[in-house]
């Protein structure tokens, strides 16, 4: 059972709150008999910008074999989720006609009802709802209430979703008050653990992910929003380690310092850019070939840090190369690496070993890594090592 990490807002991990309650909301919305008993209040996801609501909102979705349709109604106009008016004649008593307005079948609700047939359930997904305006409020009211859009009807199965935040510098506006009572609020933070192994640890490039795991930086894992100045999030740091590892593979090189500097400060901003970048050096220093040849006898670096990115630099090196060289060879290598570090700084070993049993466990690598043979030729000179590292990864998973 997770850590339930209780804050002034009582905030709770967004993967532990989509879990427990997002999910099985969902459901019952989807169920006749609890609309009949009215329904079920809307659940709204309400935290900071660049958190990763939608994403991980959309990675549960998938999990579950259902779709997510996203729209940011402020960003669009409001013809495009209610319709236009067009007028007909209608009869109000024998050889009388009155000239009255009907509503088109919004765009958003013909996508909804073609992917209701595909699909168990459809997550309606309203994001940035803090921005909506009087009008979109007022379409929002009907969705909630009568589950229907200027009188056209929600699928059977379809669950609908917000997210938001309540901060001024992301430019809130008030919900009315009766869309707030329909509605179930949801205060969610980014949690580092739950965005490592479950999604950054398959994408995101290992220096980023070991530098925000260290304690020493992990404040800028997530820092509090800013107005005109970039700061750091979960959204800035997975872009900008989209634009690294497309620049390392196409240039087949790291990239310059002063070149990272200046484009992590406009992602991060400057204090946080500026210890990455440091990070960074190191990690990408170490020699991996020249160290795995020289497993028996290579030195380990002296300051903490070093040994700390170095680990990192080491599993990089493993999985990328496992199945491009001799298996045997690598594990051997591997093997006479992680007994040096177990003599010298032990629990930076157990994290090693945990970190390659973590991806084993989450990432698809292009050759199955054969795990338990690792772990079997470091438990013959180190009993009790496995033990210790499955106790670690339990800690992890709790």
């Amino acid at each position: 059972m997770p850590t339930m990490e209780i804050t002034e807002k009582n905030s709770k991990s967004i993967s532990f709150v989509i879990d427990n309650f997002v999910i099985g909301n969902i459901i019952l919305q989807t169920k006749e008999e609890i609309f009949e008993k009215g329904s079920v209040a809307i659940p709204y996801l309400e935290g900071s910008p660049g958190i990763g609501k939608t994403a991980v909102i959309g990675s549960k979705v998938k999990d579950l074999n259902w779709t997510l349709l996203t729209i940011q109604p402020a960003l669009k106009p409001i013809e495009e989720y209610g319709g236009i008016p067009r007028f007909r004649y209608i009869p109000i008593e024998e050889g009388k006609k009155i000239l009255a307005t009907e509503w088109s079948i919004p765009d958003i609700l013909v996508e909804l009802h073609k992917r209701s047939k595909e699909y168990d359930i459809v997550v309606f997904f309203w994001d940035d709802v803090h921005l909506c305006g009087p009008e979109h409020l007022a379409l929002m009211q009907e969705c909630f209430t009568e589950r229907s859009i200027r009188g056209y009807r929600l699928p059977a199965n379809v669950g609908l979703v917000l997210a938001g935040n309540d901060s001024n510098k992301a430019g809130y506006r008030s919900l009315s008050s009766a869309i707030i009572n329909r509605c179930v609020k949801l205060p969610v933070h980014p949690d580092f653990n739950e965005w490592k192994n479950n999604f950054a640890i398959r994408i995101v490039h290992p220096a980023i992910v070991s530098f925000l795991g260290h304690t020493m930086y992990a404040k800028h894992f997530q820092e509090e929003e800013q107005i005109d100045t970039p700061w750091a999030s979960v959204r800035q740091w997975t872009r900008l380690s989209n634009f690294i590892v497309e620049y390392e593979k196409t240039l087949g090189a790291t990239m310059p310092p002063d070149m990272l500097l200046y484009y992590a400060t406009g992602h991060v901003g400057k204090e946080a850019a500026s210890q990455f970048v440091k990070y960074y050096e190191i990690f990408s220093k170490f020699d991996m070939e020249k160290i795995f040849n020289d497993s028996e006898s290579f030195e380990l670096p002296v300051d903490i840090i070093d040994r700390y990115a170095m680990i990192f630099a080491i599993i990089n090196y493993f999985v990328n190369n496992y199945g491009k060289t001799t298996k045997d060879k690598l594990t051997k290598d591997l093997v006479n690496i992680v007994n040096k570090y177990l003599k010298e700084e032990s629990a930076l070993a157990l994290l090693l070993l945990k970190e390659i049993v973590l991806i084993d466990k989450s990432v698809k690598t292009k050759a199955k890594l054969d795990v338990l043979d690792l772990l079997s030729k470091i438990e013959e000179k180190n009993p009790g090592v496995i033990g210790k590292v499955l106790d670690s990864r339990q800690q992890s998973d709790d």
